[in-house]
């Protein structure tokens, strides 16, 4: 789906609720194929550790919001379809980095994982579920909380860049986007989401994995 002529000037003029609002209706989606990419195709085994996936969809939201490719993209064609081609460049960058000879292999095995990737209505459905929940759980935030969640999951900046912004270090910023995090799973348990889910230390894991 593209988008509407009012969301597209604000999106290229780089507007804060507009981005945050592609984030949210494009974040899911792409989790999904990058996920697909990890566990169908081995050149990109490393995307099954939760870091770096959470890496991989910031850099990918981080090249889609930049100043040219907000510019390139037409508000016509799907946006998922322009988001999957950054993606899919990212991903034989990064098997490039990692000493895998990113030829014609590699690139068909991605192109095979991309080509799995179906609209699913349910899916859709519940994307949309999530993503009110996580609009009426911001809502809810305070001012310091939620400067802190825009940051990092609207804005989709780094843990380093997001501390620079808020005058903290790296580890101090850590310690409060885990305690957000932790907030954030109770919020979606108590909506009927991620019950198999628990904190264990810094990272989250799910029963029986």
């Amino acid at each position: 789906m593209g988008f509407e002529r009012a969301l597209l000037q604000r999106f290229r003029d780089g507007e804060t609720e507009a981005l945050g609002e592609v984030y949210r209706l494009h974040a899911g989606p792409l989790t999904r194929m990058l996920r697909a990419a990890a566990f169908r195709g081995q050149s990109f085994a490393s995307l099954r550790s939760a870091v770096e996936l959470e890496n991989a969809i910031v850099e990918v939201f981080t090249r889609a919001f930049e100043p040219r490719a907000r510019q390139v993209y037409d508000g016509q064609r799907p946006y998922e379809h322009f988001l999957m081609g950054i993606a899919r460049n990212y991903l034989l960058e990064l098997a490039r980095n990692r000493e895998h000879p990113a030829g014609i292999e590699v690139s068909d095995e991605l192109d095979a994982v991309l080509s799995l990737e179906q609209p699913d209505v349910h899916e859709a459905l519940e994307d949309r579920e999530v993503n009110e929940l996580m609009r009426r759980f911001r809502a809810e935030l305070g001012e310091e909380e939620g400067q802190l969640f825009d940051l990092r999951y609207v804005e989709g900046l780094t843990q380093n860049a997001a501390a620079d912004r808020l005058g903290q270090t790296r580890i101090q910023l850590r310690r409060r986007e885990h305690k957000l995090r932790l907030r954030v799973l109770e919020f979606l348990k108590t909506h009927g989401y991620l019950g198999a889910v628990t904190a264990n230390g810094w990272s989250f894991i799910s029963e029986g994995a």
